[in-house]
């Protein structure tokens, strides 16, 4: 028993030494962060130019490619319609073969009879 107390008192340490370490590197995290933020703030202004316009070019690819997709969009769409229609019409031909056998056996019969 007193050897759990004696375990549990060093993850208590433990954990105590890792929230120190911790907060001390969050610390110097926030220092740095502090810092640095006026020349981050400084690159991003330089890079918003060059961001607007490759913003632009990829807005121009997407307008000019956007009808291409459409289209083929479209076409799968139609080709999944046809494929889901024929999925559900093929195994139902051979009861479509056996309604026409025996309609044409009672048609002829009729026929046969007048």
């Amino acid at each position: 028993m007193l050897e759990l107390i004696a375990l549990a008192g060093l993850v208590m340490a433990g954990l105590a030494v890792f929230a120190v370490v911790g907060v001390v590197f969050f610390a110097l995290k926030l220092v740095f962060w502090l810092v640095f933020l006026p020349i981050r703030l400084l690159f991003k202004l330089i890079w918003l130019p060059f961001g607007l316009a490759m913003g632009a070019v990829g807005l121009a690819a997407g307008a000019a490619v956007l009808p291409i997709l459409l289209i083929v969009g479209v076409a799968v769409v139609v080709l999944g319609a046809l494929a889901a229609i024929l999925a559900l019409v093929i195994p139902a031909i051979p009861f479509v073969l056996l309604g026409f056998v025996v309609w044409a056996i009672f048609k002829a019969n009729r026929t046969a009879t007048a």
